[in-house]
């Protein structure tokens, strides 16, 4: 019956496609500045040579390696949340998504989501050190939706990165794939570069097809809830690429 509701609601919506269509906002320099600071921790004694070198950045060791600086270093500065301590965020979803452990708090407004950043590293080409600047990526480009750095975990396979987001109502609407187009072309100026990503020289988005629920709107704005990101620069170079063009 939801599912049925679900169609009637997304039909009526589409009939409306002629709208004027929803600009991009791109988050403040300021908020963004401010979301680096959070992680400054991991970057102390990094330097630009190491993220950019990929051959030593993709792959297992590195992704252990990696994973074990994250853990020790949050252990150090007393970010580190263990396991026995993740229910404090809510309650649990039943199932897991591809790369994370999801809770919701008890009001409903807010979600924490356990993850795992190299679940899905083949998708992502991601080099190791991108994994504690992959959140800041999404910020810049989807500030509604963005991600507040909670602390570091660690579960049977290695690191966790716990990150907090805004409940996006399932109640909202699925846009249609001509707004979603046009979002990440006239607004985030990427290019179409095959059935699923969306990229330019620095990055490609995908997994934000109208089918999916991972796109919903208000009718007013476009909210990207877990877009999968690959970076095709080190996160670095990425974050001071969009970091040029904020106010």
């Amino acid at each position: 019956m939801w599912l049925y509701g679900r169609k009637i609601i997304d039909t009526l919506f589409k009939r409306r496609a002629k709208r004027p269509p929803i600009c991009a906002q791109f988050e403040p320099r300021s908020e963004a500045d401010s979301d680096r600071s959070d992680i400054g921790m991991f970057e102390v004694g990094l330097s630009i040579e190491r993220y950019g070198n990929h051959e030593q950045g993709t792959g297992n060791a590195a992704q252990e390696a990696e994973s074990n600086r994250l853990i020790s270093i949050a252990k150090e500065n007393g970010c580190f949340i263990s396991r026995e301590k993740w229910d404090i965020f809510g309650d649990r979803k039943r199932l897991p998504s591809g790369e994370s452990i999801v809770y919701l708090d008890e009001k409903g407004q807010k979600v924490t989501k356990v993850r795992n950043p190299f679940a899905k590293s083949a998708i992502k080409q991601m080099r190791a050190y991108d994994a504690i600047y992959e959140h800041l990526v999404h910020n810049v480009l989807f500030p509604n939706t963005k991600y507040h750095f909670e602390g570091i975990g660690e579960d049977v396979d290695g690191v966790r990165i716990i990150l907090s987001q805004p409940y996006i109502s399932k109640k909202f609407l699925t846009p249609s794939q001509q707004e979603i187009d046009r979002y990440l072309v006239e607004g985030l100026g990427l290019k179409p570069e095959n059935r699923y990503f969306y990229g330019n020289e620095y990055l490609a988005i995908t997994d934000v097809s109208a089918e999916s629920d991972n796109v919903l709107t208000d009718g007013e704005q476009l909210y990207f809830i877990d877009p999968i990101i690959k970076m095709k620069k080190p996160a670095v170079q990425v974050l001071e690429h969009y970091y040029k063009h904020l106010t």
